[in-house]
């Protein structure tokens, strides 16, 4: 029966459940001598660390509503049970780059983890201007493996079929609907922005028919196109490293869709956070823009490799004749050409609603100069312009970045 957990029931509820207790605590050993404190700071659920002598995890639970606001915005808990599908999928994938499971269950929403306590939050360390060598490499891999894996071009198309049901995650989904593709584009009692950002230019950002016209392209994408399983949610407050290892966590958004969409939201939060220096640190600068050049270079490289080794073993695609090969490889460089418009997209989307939204990014957020962070986020906002409008002109990450270049500096 579900109930919710406090750092008390936290204790009869390891006591009672042998596969956690045995994880944490000898027979002997008595459930009241291990550390439990909450350190959940996330919109959705509890999260808690739990420690003993022998190991420390993680227990995230799901409760009836939006945690951030509370009984007032009903939530359904089933959301926790996607979260735990989509994390075992990704672990069967890329198993180096996702958390250890130990203990999930459906009835009580709630999945005890690995503690990656030796590891930070991605955003928090942009925001120190901290440098990751190994974060394109490891977040391509990921993403073109999770993504590759789960789509037709590698699963039996009934199986797939199968999974794109299991995944029809209706509440989140529609979060993401109106809080990315909706809200932000009118006058909603959600959004908010800067004050010192100038509302003449809001309004007229609002009214550019264009971009209204090109964000709902993207959202019909994101409602329609069941490409592959996603991580949905996938920022730079989602990801937690050190220098050897990249870690992606809380998937709860996950379901099938448009494989652009989890590419673009992440190279939009490296975006955001290139623009949040304002030209400082030119070192640092350049390292973000190679992270975006090479997170995407790196993905298409890696996903075209999985569409080659793999070829042969595909029956919903027909090749099977004499110029087959060099046909599949046109195939495939058409259809990473079309993931890069998507992701261009996606990624401008996801710009505009951090800017002038409900959800902000506190790497541009957190800057105390009000008057300065308005001219990072009008830059924001003109620029992810010129890319929803012109993103099928785009062939490739350069021209992207020439584009950002230049809104950057000005």
């Amino acid at each position: 029966m579900y109930k919710i957990l406090n750092n008390d029931l936290i204790r009869d509820y390891i006591d009672e459940t042998p596969q956690i207790r045995s994880l944490l605590l000898d027979p002997d050993e008595s459930v009241d001598t291990l550390d439990i404190s909450e350190i959940g700071d996330g919109n959705l659920n509890f999260v808690y660390t739990i420690r003993s002598p022998r190991k420390s995890v993680i227990l995230k639970q799901a409760v009836p509503y939006l945690r951030v606001v509370g009984e007032d915005y009903p939530l359904s808990r089933v959301r926790m049970s996607f979260e735990i599908w989509a994390l075992e999928a990704e672990k069967a994938l890329v198993p180096e780059h996702v958390p250890e499971i130990y203990y999930s269950s459906h009835e009580m929403s709630l999945v005890v983890m690995q503690n990656l306590d030796r590891h930070k939050i991605l955003r928090g360390e942009m925001i120190q201007r901290v440098q990751f060598p190994h974060l394109a490499e490891h977040i391509s891999t990921f993403l073109a493996d999770t993504l590759y894996y789960t789509s037709d071009f590698y699963l039996d198309p009934a199986i797939k079929k199968e999974n794109v049901k299991k995944f029809i995650n209706i509440e989140l989904c529609k979060i993401t609907e109106d809080f990315i593709f909706t809200h932000p584009y009118e006058d909603n009692e959600t959004n908010a922005y800067n004050p010192a950002l100038d509302r003449e230019h809001v309004r007229k950002f609002r009214e550019n028919g264009e971009v209204k016209v090109a964000v709902q392209e993207m959202k019909y994408k994101f409602m329609t196109e069941a490409q592959a399983l996603l991580h949905g949610d996938l920022h730079t407050g989602s990801i937690m490293l050190n220098p050897e290892e990249t870690y992606v966590i809380d998937p709860e958004f996950a379901f099938y869709g448009p494989m652009g969409f989890d590419v673009g939201i992440y190279l939009a939060n490296l975006i955001m956070s290139w623009y949040s220096l304002d030209g400082e640190d030119e070192a640092y600068a350049a390292y973000v823009r190679g992270q975006i050049a090479d997170t995407w270079n790196l993905f298409a490289q890696k996903f075209k490799a999985n569409m080659m080794h793999h070829e042969k073993e595909r029956r919903s695609l027909q090749f099977d004749y004499p110029d087959g090969q060099k046909h599949f490889e046109m195939f495939t460089d058409r259809f990473i050409a079309q993931l890069f418009t998507d992701t261009v997209g996606f990624a401008a989307c996801e710009m505009f609603r951090r800017t002038v939204g409900l959800a902000k990014v506190a790497d541009v957020a957190g800057i105390e100069d009000l008057e300065k962070r308005a001219r990072i986020e009008v830059r924001v906002l003109e620029a992810a312009t010129e890319l929803i409008t012109h993103r099928r002109d785009y062939t490739s990450i350069d021209e992207v970045l020439t584009v950002l270049d230049t809104q950057s500096t000005e």
